[in-house]
């Protein structure tokens, strides 16, 4: 087996746990708040994956909020990077122990979270070890937004590119939406190239909406196309 095939299996092998995210196992593949849905089949799909699952309550909710930790764990564990243990007082505001450290810590030890999304930030080089330690908040319980998922998306994408993949890489996208002056300028680049790649797209009336809320079909459908383009569909 090449090389290329076996990254592509893990990466698609660990996205399986990325349902943890989503939730306790729903009873039915079509959940009764999705019927109709823009992204009914898309989940549906995800769901009979065992990506994506539904809540307590056998819903999915489609339009619920997505936090910034919850995103970054599911981005990361559908491209497949590992974690690293969290480090007392090098994972920024996260506490002690909790759920989502060692992704954060992971994150920011491969610069894949930009400075602009932690409040406060600072780094200090140690450079007897090479490396930095930062500080300040990721806030990952405020819900993501888009632009925010744009960057979090692209990041993780371009760091997991093989140098047998690294061709398939597309040039950024000329933005032709209503809005394209409201996205950050930090995020400017990561929202094209996550368009070019077709992971995202505009809404209604051509804006991006790049400070609204993202939700969680939309991370779902994130997710349904990175799968989709790690397969070579």
């Amino acid at each position: 087996m090449e090389l290329a095939e076996v990254n592509g299996l893990k990466k698609i092998t660990a996205a399986l746990s990325a349902l943890l995210m989503f939730g306790i196992c729903a009873l039915a593949a079509e959940f009764s708040d999705t019927q109709g849905h823009w992204a009914q089949y898309t989940i549906d799909r995800l769901y009979r994956m065992g990506i994506v699952d539904g809540m307590e309550d056998s819903k999915f909710y489609p339009d619920g909020i997505v936090t910034r930790a919850q995103y970054l764990k599911m981005i990361m564990e559908l491209e497949g990077l590992d974690t690293v243990v969290q480090r007392k007082g090098e994972c920024l505001d996260a506490p002690d122990g909790c759920w989502y450290g060692p992704y954060l810590q992971s994150a920011l030890d491969k610069g894949l979270i930009p400075e602009q999304m932690i409040a406060s930030y600072k780094a200090v080089i140690i450079e007897e070890e090479g490396r930095a330690v930062y500080s300040g908040a990721f806030n990952g319980d405020l819900p993501v937004t888009r632009e925010e998922m744009a960057v979090l998306t692209q990041n993780v994408y371009q760091y997991c590119i093989t140098y047998e993949t690294v061709g398939n890489l597309l040039k950024a996208a000329e933005l032709n939406f209503e809005d394209k002056d409201e996205i950050s300028p930090w995020a400017l680049q990561c929202v094209k190239l996550t368009v070019a790649e077709g992971f995202m797209e505009g809404m209604n009336g051509n804006v991006f909406d790049p400070k609204a809320t993202a939700t969680r079909a939309q991370a779902a459908t994130i997710m349904g196309r990175i799968i989709d383009k790690l397969n070579g569909e």
